[in-house]
Protein backbone atom coordinates (compact mmCIF):
# COMPACT_ATOMS: atom_id res chain seq x y z
CA UNK A 1 0.00 0.00 0.00
CA UNK A 2 3.13 2.37 0.77
CA UNK A 3 4.65 1.77 -2.43
CA UNK A 4 1.22 2.84 -4.05
CA UNK A 5 1.02 5.60 -2.50
CA UNK A 6 4.57 6.70 -3.52
CA UNK A 7 3.72 5.81 -7.38
CA UNK A 8 0.64 8.04 -6.62
CA UNK A 9 2.59 11.03 -5.16
CA UNK A 10 5.33 10.46 -7.67
CA UNK A 11 3.32 10.77 -10.43
CA UNK A 12 1.52 13.56 -8.90
CA UNK A 13 4.84 15.50 -8.43
CA UNK A 14 5.86 14.71 -11.81
CA UNK A 15 2.33 16.23 -13.33
CA UNK A 16 2.82 19.53 -11.42
CA UNK A 17 5.99 19.90 -12.35
CA UNK A 18 5.83 19.79 -15.75
CA UNK A 19 2.35 21.71 -16.05
CA UNK A 20 4.92 24.57 -14.44
CA UNK A 21 7.80 23.38 -17.71
CA UNK A 22 7.67 26.81 -20.07
CA UNK A 23 8.28 24.80 -22.90
CA UNK A 24 10.92 24.98 -25.96
CA UNK A 25 8.83 25.47 -29.09
CA UNK A 26 10.66 27.68 -31.43
CA UNK A 27 9.61 31.09 -32.51
CA UNK A 28 9.05 30.78 -36.36
CA UNK A 29 10.79 32.87 -37.90
CA UNK A 30 8.53 35.01 -40.31
CA UNK A 31 8.82 34.35 -44.24
CA UNK A 32 11.78 37.12 -46.05
CA UNK A 33 9.46 38.13 -48.78
CA UNK A 34 10.73 40.31 -51.82
CA UNK A 35 7.97 40.41 -53.46
CA UNK A 36 7.18 45.11 -54.32
CA UNK A 37 9.46 45.75 -51.36
CA UNK A 38 8.87 49.09 -49.65
CA UNK A 39 12.46 50.30 -51.32
CA UNK A 40 11.22 48.98 -54.90
CA UNK A 41 7.78 51.15 -54.29
CA UNK A 42 10.07 54.37 -53.18
CA UNK A 43 12.27 53.85 -55.88
CA UNK A 44 9.21 53.57 -58.45
CA UNK A 45 7.41 56.62 -56.78
CA UNK A 46 10.98 59.21 -57.35
CA UNK A 47 11.26 57.23 -61.40
CA UNK A 48 8.03 58.98 -61.64
CA UNK A 49 8.90 62.52 -60.32
CA UNK A 50 8.90 65.39 -63.03
CA UNK A 51 12.66 65.34 -64.72
CA UNK A 52 13.52 61.88 -62.94
CA UNK A 53 15.23 58.67 -64.70
CA UNK A 54 16.12 55.43 -63.66
CA UNK A 55 19.57 54.43 -65.60
CA UNK A 56 22.46 52.27 -64.91
CA UNK A 57 24.93 54.95 -64.62
CA UNK A 58 27.78 56.50 -62.15
CA UNK A 59 30.87 54.90 -62.49
CA UNK A 60 32.41 54.89 -58.85
CA UNK A 61 33.25 51.97 -56.88
CA UNK A 62 31.05 53.03 -54.32
CA UNK A 63 27.12 53.47 -53.99
CA UNK A 64 25.02 53.96 -51.04
CA UNK A 65 21.87 55.65 -49.69
CA UNK A 66 21.04 56.65 -46.20
CA UNK A 67 17.65 55.55 -44.77
CA UNK A 68 15.48 55.40 -41.85
CA UNK A 69 12.36 53.29 -41.20
CA UNK A 70 9.64 54.09 -38.56
CA UNK A 71 8.94 50.87 -37.42
CA UNK A 72 11.51 48.25 -36.15
CA UNK A 73 12.31 45.61 -38.67
CA UNK A 74 14.48 42.61 -39.51
CA UNK A 75 16.62 42.68 -42.62
CA UNK A 76 16.83 39.08 -44.37
CA UNK A 77 18.10 39.93 -47.70
CA UNK A 78 19.43 42.20 -49.88
CA UNK A 79 18.78 42.54 -54.01
CA UNK A 80 21.08 43.71 -56.72
CA UNK A 81 21.53 43.61 -60.26
CA UNK A 82 25.16 42.64 -61.80
CA UNK A 83 27.11 44.32 -65.02
CA UNK A 84 27.22 41.30 -67.66
CA UNK A 85 30.92 41.50 -67.15
CA UNK A 86 31.27 40.60 -63.79
CA UNK A 87 28.11 38.43 -62.99
CA UNK A 88 30.61 36.17 -61.59
CA UNK A 89 32.58 38.58 -59.11
CA UNK A 90 30.94 39.42 -55.38
CA UNK A 91 29.85 42.86 -54.61
CA UNK A 92 30.73 43.67 -50.91
CA UNK A 93 27.82 44.82 -49.40
CA UNK A 94 27.06 46.75 -46.05
CA UNK A 95 24.72 48.32 -43.93
CA UNK A 96 26.13 50.66 -41.64
CA UNK A 97 24.69 52.14 -38.15
CA UNK A 98 25.05 56.04 -38.49
CA UNK A 99 24.94 57.05 -35.04
CA UNK A 100 27.45 54.57 -33.57
CA UNK A 101 29.49 54.18 -37.23
CA UNK A 102 29.54 50.91 -37.10
CA UNK A 103 28.64 48.30 -40.16
CA UNK A 104 26.50 45.38 -38.73
CA UNK A 105 26.40 43.31 -41.85
CA UNK A 106 28.66 43.01 -44.39
CA UNK A 107 29.17 39.94 -46.81
CA UNK A 108 30.07 39.82 -50.67
CA UNK A 109 27.25 38.40 -52.58
CA UNK A 110 26.57 37.68 -56.85
CA UNK A 111 23.96 38.96 -58.20
CA UNK A 112 22.26 37.82 -61.48
CA UNK A 113 23.11 40.38 -64.64
CA UNK A 114 19.64 39.67 -65.86
CA UNK A 115 17.81 41.48 -62.78
CA UNK A 116 17.69 41.93 -59.49
CA UNK A 117 18.31 38.54 -57.20
CA UNK A 118 18.41 38.38 -53.99
CA UNK A 119 20.56 37.15 -51.28
CA UNK A 120 19.86 35.66 -47.93
CA UNK A 121 21.72 37.86 -45.23
CA UNK A 122 22.46 37.11 -42.08
CA UNK A 123 19.13 38.89 -39.75
CA UNK A 124 20.25 42.36 -39.25
CA UNK A 125 17.76 44.19 -37.07
CA UNK A 126 16.99 47.94 -37.67
CA UNK A 127 15.88 50.24 -34.99
CA UNK A 128 13.04 52.23 -36.00
CA UNK A 129 13.57 56.09 -36.58
CA UNK A 130 17.05 55.43 -36.12
CA UNK A 131 19.45 56.15 -39.38
CA UNK A 132 21.55 53.19 -41.58
CA UNK A 133 23.45 53.55 -44.81
CA UNK A 134 23.17 50.35 -47.38
CA UNK A 135 26.40 50.39 -49.32
CA UNK A 136 27.47 48.92 -52.30
CA UNK A 137 31.24 48.01 -53.56
CA UNK A 138 32.78 47.02 -56.90
CA UNK A 139 36.57 47.89 -56.73
CA UNK A 140 37.64 49.16 -60.29
CA UNK A 141 40.43 46.39 -59.80
CA UNK A 142 37.85 43.81 -59.50
CA UNK A 143 35.88 44.45 -62.72
CA UNK A 144 38.38 44.10 -65.26
CA UNK A 145 39.61 47.63 -64.46
CA UNK A 146 36.66 48.57 -67.03
CA UNK A 147 34.60 51.64 -65.66
CA UNK A 148 31.43 50.31 -67.35
CA UNK A 149 31.34 47.40 -65.49
CA UNK A 150 31.37 49.19 -61.83
CA UNK A 151 28.06 51.77 -62.74
CA UNK A 152 24.63 50.81 -61.57
CA UNK A 153 21.00 51.05 -61.22
CA UNK A 154 20.25 54.70 -60.39
CA UNK A 155 17.07 57.11 -60.58
CA UNK A 156 18.19 60.21 -61.02
CA UNK A 157 17.29 63.92 -62.93
CA UNK A 158 20.14 64.77 -64.90
CA UNK A 159 21.62 67.90 -64.64
CA UNK A 160 20.04 68.33 -60.89
CA UNK A 161 20.36 66.77 -57.61
CA UNK A 162 17.80 64.65 -56.06
CA UNK A 163 15.76 66.08 -53.52
CA UNK A 164 15.74 64.36 -49.94
CA UNK A 165 13.85 63.11 -47.94
CA UNK A 166 11.74 61.08 -49.89
CA UNK A 167 9.64 59.18 -48.28
CA UNK A 168 7.09 56.18 -48.72
CA UNK A 169 5.33 53.98 -46.11
CA UNK A 170 8.10 53.25 -43.22
CA UNK A 171 10.41 54.01 -45.17
CA UNK A 172 12.44 57.42 -45.70
CA UNK A 173 15.69 57.75 -47.98
CA UNK A 174 17.85 61.12 -46.27
CA UNK A 175 20.45 61.34 -48.70
CA UNK A 176 22.81 59.53 -51.21
CA UNK A 177 26.30 59.44 -52.65
CA UNK A 178 28.77 58.02 -55.31
CA UNK A 179 32.03 57.58 -54.60
CA UNK A 180 35.69 56.48 -54.63
CA UNK A 181 37.80 56.51 -57.99
CA UNK A 182 35.02 58.63 -59.09
CA UNK A 183 32.63 61.60 -57.95
CA UNK A 184 32.10 62.42 -55.14
CA UNK A 185 28.26 62.65 -56.37
CA UNK A 186 26.47 63.77 -53.36
CA UNK A 187 22.37 63.48 -53.80
CA UNK A 188 22.94 62.85 -57.32
CA UNK A 189 20.45 59.81 -57.22
CA UNK A 190 19.49 56.65 -55.46
CA UNK A 191 21.46 53.51 -56.60
CA UNK A 192 19.09 50.61 -56.54
CA UNK A 193 19.91 48.34 -53.50
CA UNK A 194 17.00 46.70 -52.75
CA UNK A 195 16.42 44.91 -49.17
CA UNK A 196 13.56 43.09 -47.66
CA UNK A 197 12.86 42.70 -43.98
CA UNK A 198 10.36 41.27 -41.34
Amino acid sequence: MKTFKNIVTLLFLGLIISSCSTGTTPVPVPPCSSTNTIFNQLYANVVTLPGHQNNVTFDTEIHEYTFTLSQNKTICSIGYQSQLAIAAVPYKMEIVDNNTNTVIYTGNHVFSSANTSYVSITPTPIIANQSYTIRRTMLLANAGNNFSNIIGRVVHQPGALVSFPQTFGIMTITGANFYQNGGPLVNMGIPYIDFAYY
